[in-house]
């Protein structure tokens, strides 16, 4: 039985570092490197020796056949034939599961398999350490055997950025405002003016009690403590800086004004969110909003790209027996020479990613404690973000062109504007603050091809970007598809259409609204359909 967990959240806090700390969690960064590095060649190994038995081989035959089966005779909706096959291949999963064991393949023997390993370096890293490690080796190579990932990557010299213990009293440690390892006591630096670090360590000191609902739906008091402490390196402008995260038992301190209320209050009512690739529509009982996905980070994503060019200059003219004529780089192993130039342009786009990463996130962050305030309520479509990302299996030519179309899709957009996390990030808030989150089901709900008033469905192409009723009224699709979203049915699988009826009226003046405002702004809004009629329109933020 799977153990019940508590909510939780992370308090990120600096230490007061000296050169005999520095030295000792380097040290355990580069044992854990070598542990981790070792658990994955060795799981690596044991997974080829499995593959190469006829029985896996008989497995793999099966279960593809078996699966085909089940997704003809569910297009068909076959429930007899469903129920006989979908027991067919949990028979041959539980059979897999079984070799698996037969050749160690499990986080638990990757425990026995690194005893000696931490022998070796004298027992210098805490055995919970040390697990951790395994464990994450071994959760690299599950990914590998689900299918989710084709390679493993193994960890070079000063990769490793961190390692965790399991609990709060060995290794790695929490008291009273101090990291303890040993003998040492390490200070960690909290600001006078920090009220969240503050509200969130005085939880932790008073063990203050807070309720939680479990996922039977039984209500539990439990107090305020730290799980676990998590040791992280981190460069920042050029600097190493040390940071301990306590994974505390809790839900995070609610910010508040100067004069004690809240900074971001839960509002009252249904909300519906259409989520794209690079922007967002969200439809609220009082308010609707149609505006662009973290706008800031695309500020930094040209230097990035114009440093990568230089990087590139660099490797070529350094490294020119390496290329083909047609600028490909020859197949066969390798010593790369890199210039100091190179290294320099290597840690600057470092310090360029680690900035888009941390601008990206505050966008979030503002984007949804505005959404807090639209109701406490919400319905959002849930995105295939992994699907989206891949390229386009079909090979296609462009009628205007004759040539080929690219096969590329949105990975960059998505890479920039992280959506699946600004959704992660609003559900975490939504929930701490009371509210509910339902994730609805696009396949089964196709909001952006029903139509209420006729209440049927047509497929729209992509670049259909307005919904046009049979009386000629025009409506945003992102918008109109919120719309729906926020008029779902308590189960999630399709609009209320007598809800729609009831609140279109008022949906239509907010969105005629948002509509006027952004012409009139000129915020160029992207994948809206909005034309502007100024060329030097400026960006949503």
């Amino acid at each position: 039985m799977a153990k019940e967990t508590t909510p939780s959240f992370v308090l990120t806090l600096e230490m007061e570092t000296n050169p005999s700390i520095i030295s000792r969690i380097e040290s355990d960064l580069e044992v854990s490197r070598v542990i981790y590095n070792s658990c994955l060649g060795e799981l690596v190994k044991r997974e080829k020796q499995m593959k190469r038995t006829k029985k896996y081989k008989k497995i793999r035959r099966c279960l593809r056949a078996v699966s085909k089966k089940l997704s003809y005779y569910e297009t068909q909706e076959n429930k007899e034939k469903m129920t006989f096959y979908q027991a067919e291949k949990n028979q041959l999963i539980s059979e897999l599961f079984d070799i698996q064991k037969q050749f160690h393949l499990s986080e638990y023997s990757m425990h026995e398999y690194l005893k000696p390993i931490r022998k070796h370096f004298g027992d210098t890293l805490n055995a919970d350490i040390a697990q951790k490690i395994a464990t994450r080796a071994w959760n690299t190579v599950k990914k590998k055997l689900k299918g989710e990932a084709k390679n493993v990557k193994f960890l070079k010299r000063r990769e490793m950025v961190s390692f965790e213990g399991k609990k709060n009293s060995t290794g790695w440690f929490y008291r009273t405002k101090q990291i303890i390892f040993g003998e040492s006591k390490i200070d960690v630096k909290i600001k006078e003016n920090d009220g969240y670090i503050q509200e969130a360590l005085s939880a932790i000191e008073s063990n203050l009690e807070f309720e939680y609902k479990t996922k039977k739906g039984e209500r539990k008091n439990v107090s305020h403590k730290v799980k676990y402490v998590r040791v992280l390196k981190r460069v920042i402008r050029g600097n190493v800086r040390y940071y301990a995260q306590l994974t505390v038992q809790g839900f995070p301190p609610v910010k508040r004004k100067k004069d004690g209320s809240f900074k971001h209050q839960l509002g009252t009512g249904r909300v519906g969110g259409d989520l794209g690739t690079s922007s967002i529509a969200v439809v609220g009982e009082n308010e609707v909003l149609l505006t662009n996905l973290a706008e800031n980070v695309m500020n930094q994503s040209r230097r990035i790209r114009l440093i990568q060019r230089k990087m590139d200059h660099s490797k070529r003219a350094m490294n020119p027996n390496y290329f083909n004529e047609n600028g490909t780089i020859k197949k066969g192993k390798k010593t790369w020479i890199f210039s100091k130039r190179y290294m320099k342009l290597k840690s600057e786009l470092k310090e360029l990613h680690r900035k888009q990463a941390d601008s990206r996130k505050q966008s979030h962050n503002i984007l949804s404690n505005k959404l807090l305030t639209l109701g406490d309520e919400h319905y959002w479509e849930e995105m295939n973000i992994k699907g989206l990302q891949k390229r386009s299996k079909n090979t296609e030519m462009s009628e205007k062109t004759g040539k080929f179309k690219r096969k590329k899709r949105f990975g960059k957009s998505i890479g920039h504007r992280a959506p699946a996390m600004f959704l992660s990030i609003l559900e975490r808030k939504v929930k701490t603050n009371g509210g509910t989150f339902k994730k609805v089901n696009t396949q089964t709900f196709k909001a952006s091809q029903y139509d209420h008033k006729e209440n049927n469905y047509k497929k729209k192409e992509l670049k259909e970007r307005w919904h046009i009723f049979d009386d000629g009224t025009k409506i945003q699709r992102d918008l109109y598809s919120a719309f729906l979203l926020q008029n779902s049915n308590k189960v999630g699988t399709k609009a209320n259409k007598r809800l729609c009826e009831k609140t279109f009226e008022a949906f239509k003046t907010l969105h005629d609204k948002e509509i006027e405002q952004i012409e009139k702004q000129e915020t160029f809004v992207l994948n809206s359909g909005i034309r502007l009629k100024s060329k030097k329109a400026i960006v949503a933020t």
